[in-house]
């Protein structure tokens, strides 16, 4: 196998954040420029004319402020509910909360994110938009199959786009452990809880979306809401890292009644899928 097939393959098996972080920096061309976050404007998309903090020397916050980023994923959601909740799960830096913010003016989005550094980015966007921000709720958690405290692998550098990796250490991450090693990662306990328990405690009506993005454990968020799923039949949009993961969502999922449908899945070993209860419409998929 050649050099650059071999490449090819690594490149579609990483998720793409990390891959852009883990590329060498050519030694005859430097980059002496150190990270410089800044408020941007965004020129498109569907947080256009919105407001965010990032560094556009990096290519994924360079395609939130044109409003490209994860394109395929807007096109796919459902038009805008009457009201219920949309949940951000994996929430980052806040650009996926404050579009569905905009996008479903009549909802409200609850935020999910365990690390310190990217919620104090969040945050810091949300301040930037505060009408937007009025209909979001950020929780300091992540989602499982149980309540309590996991370690958690992270990055606390959120302008090198690494921070978007961090990973619950109970379950396989889509990286090798050498690679997180040299972008810095580090060891944390953080709260987890189970979704569905934390919907009786909160008394919510409807979930109407969820968005997941969990690094691998996109099966322990499912089975910590299967009463929601089986209530609710949310529309529900993941990242899925792994064939095993994918194998495990379509063995939850499919049971349940949802019909899965891969977004961008040019890679074997990760991808963006919708998923809708059968039966349900898109308004329907939506509806709070």
């Amino acid at each position: 196998m050649g050099a650059s097939r071999l490449k090819s393959i690594i490149k579609d098996l990483v998720p793409p954040l990390l891959w852009r972080a883990m590329r060498p920096t050519p030694v005859a061309r430097p980059d002496p420029v150190a990270p410089a976050p800044a408020v941007h404007v965004l020129s498109g998309g569907p947080l256009k004319g919105a407001r965010l903090l990032v560094d556009t020397s990096r290519e994924a916050f360079r395609e939130m402020v044109a409003g490209t980023f994860d394109g395929p994923i807007w096109t796919a959601l459902p038009t805008p509910p009457q009201h219920g909740l949309v949940l951000d799960i994996g929430a980052h830096i806040g650009y996926h909360s404050l579009a569905f913010s905009s996008r479903y003016p009549a909802a409200q989005v609850v935020a999910f994110e365990p690390n310190p550094a990217n919620r104090q980015r969040l945050q810091a966007n949300l301040d930037l938009n505060p009408a937007l921000a009025s209909r979001v709720r950020l929780m300091a958690c992540a989602l499982g199959d149980t309540n309590g405290s996991l370690r958690f692998n992270t990055s606390d550098n959120v302008d090198d786009e690494t921070s978007s990796g961090g990973y619950l250490e109970s379950v396989d991450p889509p990286l090798e452990q050498a690679i997180y090693a040299r972008s810095g990662f580090r060891t944390m306990e953080v709260p987890v809880r189970r979704l569905d328990d934390l919907a009786e405690e909160q008394r919510w009506d409807r979930v109407a979306l969820m968005k997941i993005d969990v690094e691998g454990a996109e099966q322990l968020v499912l089975e910590g809401a299967g009463a929601i799923l089986r209530r609710d039949h949310p529309f529900l949009c993941i990242e899925v890292h792994s064939v095993a993961c994918m194998s495990a969502v379509d063995r939850i999922l499919l049971p349940l009644g949802y019909s899965i449908r891969v977004l961008d899945g040019h890679s074997p070993g990760r991808a963006h899928i919708v998923a809708t209860a059968e039966g349900a419409s898109r308004q329907d998929g939506a509806r709070g």
